[in-house]
């Protein structure tokens, strides 16, 4: 028993000359945006619809936009925005949305994104809205 006291004492020793961690336990805020703003996790809210313009500069041979990279998760927050603004909730499948509805969305859409000259819209609206 004595040996094992002996033992902790050492450890406790040990303990006691080492340096203090330099990592903190509270992690600092993710977004600046949310600390300019004085928000916490969590108050952030939806996603809004766009108020620039973006445009698409490659477009896939099935009409999904590839370039440029900081406008893609624009294109696809911006659809999740017009779905929540044209859609009833209650609405279980895409294929019982109305076409009439899929053409608002759509238009919408180009109200904030261009795309190349050389793909028809058809095909990236199509890939846009499967």
């Amino acid at each position: 028993m004595s040996q094992f006291r002996e033992m902790m004492s050492q450890e406790e020793v040990a303990h006691e000359d080492a340096p203090e961690s330099t990592t903190s336990t509270e992690r600092p805020c993710q977004s600046s945006k949310r600390k300019r703003l004085g928000l916490k996790r969590g108050e952030g809210g939806l996603n809004q619809f766009l108020d620039d313009t973006y445009a698409i500069t490659d477009v896939s041979p099935i009409g999904q936009p590839l370039a440029p990279e900081e406008a893609l998760p624009k294109y696809r927050n911006a659809i999740s925005s017009c779905v929540r603004d044209f859609l009833d909730i209650t609405i279980k499948s895409w294929s019982g949305v109305s076409n009439n509805d899929k053409m608002k969305i759509w238009d919408k859409i180009k109200t904030r994104f261009q795309f190349p000259r050389n793909v028809p819209y058809d095909l990236v609206m199509a890939y846009t809205m499967k």
